[in-house]
């Protein structure tokens, strides 16, 4: 079969299987280099590919594009899911499923999450520019933040959750995932808090109930980009040089804040939602860790002031 042809009944498959647009997204974009590479070098038919065809490829990334080990590997992974996929669909034989011989290249991880004085620094001034403007982009900018290093949730998971998600009774917030699954997250009595306020200050600033917990000022769900654009500001404004201002690292904060306060590998595994358990171990072996389970008790909101 040709590659291309391949690549085609690949997509195809997944968004049979609703998998997210991000998702896909990224299937087709690193497919589409992968099949430009093969024909510069004319190779279109799935049964000419070999080992050194996707080793070729990925070094071809590092030293023309500037590819860093974690963006190749990103990358052999995608290679390796359409290979693995051709295999079970018979369109190649195992000996044919070359991925299985590439390995992946060694990553240096480096993990900088946020200290102490970075996270003063932007709730101060948040909350300054909250109390000052009673503006709804100070107000909500502020209860993002505040949601993000007390749950650690993605960017795309962030704008995505309704209030139907969320149930401040019982403290906790249904978050739908990668891969599309859905999972339960608890929330601290503090973080309940500052939501229940959040959510009456929208009931009255837009005269009702939105579906989204963080919309735009039309009261519509925000675009990824927008979050960004939010970050950049802040950055530019906090003179951050250090640090890295995104989800990711309020991700990572939130992680590393958990370990430090002794919460162990699995009960970290399950708040993240890593289906593997190699991934939270990253911050597990950087930071140590002691066993104990309560998410109120660990949750770094406890030591900050908000």
């Amino acid at each position: 079969m040709l590659i291309k042809f391949a690549v085609k009944d690949f997509i195809a498959d997944k968004n049979y299987k609703n998998l997210s647009s991000k998702t896909i997204d990224g299937y087709v974009s690193v497919l589409d280099m992968f099949q430009a590479y093969c024909s510069k070098n004319e190779i279109v038919s799935v049964h000419d590919v070999s080992a050194q065809t996707v080793k070729s490829f990925l070094m071809t990334l590092q030293n023309e594009k500037g590819n860093n080990p974690t963006s190749r590997n990103n990358k052999l992974r995608v290679l390796k899911n359409f290979f693995n996929w051709m295999y079970e669909n018979e369109i190649i034989t195992e000996k044919q499923n070359i991925c299985k011989k590439v390995n992946y290249a060694k990553e240096e991880i480096i993990i900088q999450p946020f200290t102490d004085y970075h996270i003063e620094q932007m709730l101060g001034f948040l909350r300054r520019t909250k109390q000052r403007e009673r503006s709804y982009y100070a107000i909500r900018d502020y209860t993002i933040i505040v949601f993000l290093l007390g749950t650690g949730v993605r960017l795309g998971e962030l704008i995505g959750l309704k209030w139907t998600d969320v149930e401040l009774k019982s403290g906790s917030a249904s978050i739908l995932g990668k891969k599309r699954e859905l999972s339960s997250v608890p929330l601290t009595e503090r973080l309940c808090k500052e939501l229940a306020e959040f959510r009456l200050y929208c009931e009255q600033h837009f005269g009702e109930l939105g579906i989204y917990v963080f919309p735009t000022d039309k009261n519509t769900q925000l675009h990824e980009e927008s979050v960004k654009t939010i970050f950049k500001r802040l950055k530019r404004i906090m003179n951050f040089k250090d640090v890295r201002l995104s989800c990711h690292t309020f991700r990572s904060t939130f992680a590393v804040r958990c370990i430090q306060n002794g919460m162990d590998a699995f009960t970290l595994q399950r708040l993240l939602r890593h289906n593997d358990i190699s991934m939270t171990n990253r911050y597990v072996r950087m930071f140590g860790t002691a066993l104990k389970t309560q998410n109120e008790k660990f949750n770094p909101l406890n030591s900050i002031g908000i």
